[in-house]
């Protein structure tokens, strides 16, 4: 085998390992969100008080104030595909799989309790 043949191999191998990783990192995310969503947005009480319903379809949670029609501003939760939780514009950071992230977890979990908070003045 060249050495070329071998670098090429090589550089394969690392594009395999870090795409794999990455899948990981954003399967753990999607993970997390819909934990989010199921345990404090959908059962939420005070949200559907407040007018304000919520949709997720796997990577997205959606938040929003219906009868306000379109003039409503909602705030989208989305996984990137890198695995980081944004919300409204930023990013809260990854989520790292087969690592132990319960500290990790429950500070993100505050920030977006946090922001949907702010957002809607609640």
């Amino acid at each position: 085998m060249s050495e070329l043949d071998k670098a090429i191999a090589a550089l394969d191998a690392r594009r395999s390992e870090e795409e794999a990783e990455r899948r990981r990192r954003r399967v753990a995310a999607c993970a997390f969100l819909k934990g989010f969503y199921e345990s404090d947005v959908a059962p939420s009480t005070k949200l559907r008080e407040r007018g304000i319903a919520s949709h997720f379809d796997g990577a997205r949670l959606v938040l929003e104030r219906p009868e306000e029609g379109h003039f409503s501003e909602g705030l989208l939760i989305v996984v990137g595909e890198q695995g980081e939780i944004d919300v409204g514009g930023k990013s809260l950071g990854r989520q790292n799989a087969g690592e132990e992230t319960a500290g990790k977890d429950e500070l993100i979990r505050n920030a977006l309790i946090a922001e949907i908070i702010n957002h809607f003045s609640l």
